[in-house]
């Protein structure tokens, strides 16, 4: 009996001296997150060739192109996203023809023009450098399918400039005015509601050595997203709502 009675009372010291336990629940919270990148995507989407043989189509035009250009052995044709060829094979001294170009925006970050660059292929290279070229531009700036509503003035029609300086007056132009082509809008070379285009013209002074002569030679589009970040660039006040300032007058003077 005294045996039992000192087992019980060891046992009740001990469990004094473990003291209270208690049990801790917890669970773990998860916050799973996706982030997703955009894309930048200015593509090429429309090229052609407008020349003055084609009676139906000229006519309809006001004033009629076969008044100045009736050569008719152009190409121009999408090389990829951002790069087109173009080619002449029946140009005379005076003659005017006509690539048109529009641009559109199918990726999710605005984009600015950051540079158009020319570079010679093959066939006559001085035939390419008698070259000359007159730029304007419209667009859908928004991405609402219209294009946007400003007082469009053709900059860059006299005089005729070589084709690099009318290419990097184009590119200086578009700056001046903060254009931003955003998500879904299109870009175009030209003026009024008409296809856009470059207008090329063989320099006059062009000599009898240039006859059944040849050029080929590309239009490469560089483009940029809008800002890496949109507190800090040169774009602030761009005319993102369809409201783009008006084109005024050209601002360079390229040689």
């Amino acid at each position: 009996m005294k045996k039992t009675k000192l087992i019980a009372l060891t046992m009740a010291v001990a469990i004094m001296m473990m003291g209270a336990g208690y049990a801790i629940w917890s669970d773990q919270v998860f916050l799973t997150t996706k982030v997703s990148t955009g894309n930048f995507d200015m593509t090429i989407d429309k090229i052609t060739t407008r020349t003055g043989d084609n009676e139906k189509q000229n006519e309809q035009h006001d004033p009629m192109w076969h008044s100045y250009d009736w050569t008719n052995l152009v190409r121009a044709e999408k090389l990829n996203a951002n790069e087109a060829i173009v080619e002449f094979s029946d140009m005379y001294p005076g003659g005017v023809v006509q690539v048109d170009m529009t641009m559109v925006n199918n990726g999710s970050i605005p984009a600015v023009l950051k540079d158009v660059k020319v570079e010679y292929l093959s066939g006559n290279q001085e035939l390419f450098n008698l070259l000359r070229a007159q730029t304007s531009w419209k667009a859908d700036i928004d991405g609402d399918g219209d294009q946007d509503d400003w007082a469009h003035v053709e900059w860059n029609k006299d005089p005729w400039y070589k084709l690099p300086a009318a290419l990097k007056a184009l590119v200086a132009n578009t700056k001046s005015n903060n254009l931003v082509i955003e998500p879904n809008g299109w870009f175009a070379l030209g003026d009024g509601t008409e296809d856009g285009c470059i207008k090329f013209k063989l320099d006059p002074s062009a000599g009898n050595e240039f006859q059944k002569q040849a050029v080929r030679f590309k239009i490469t589009f560089d483009w940029e997203q809008w800002a890496s970040d949109p507190n800090a660039n040169g774009y602030d006040n761009y005319g993102g709502d369809g409201e783009i300032p008006g084109i005024v007058g050209q601002d360079v003077k390229p040689q």
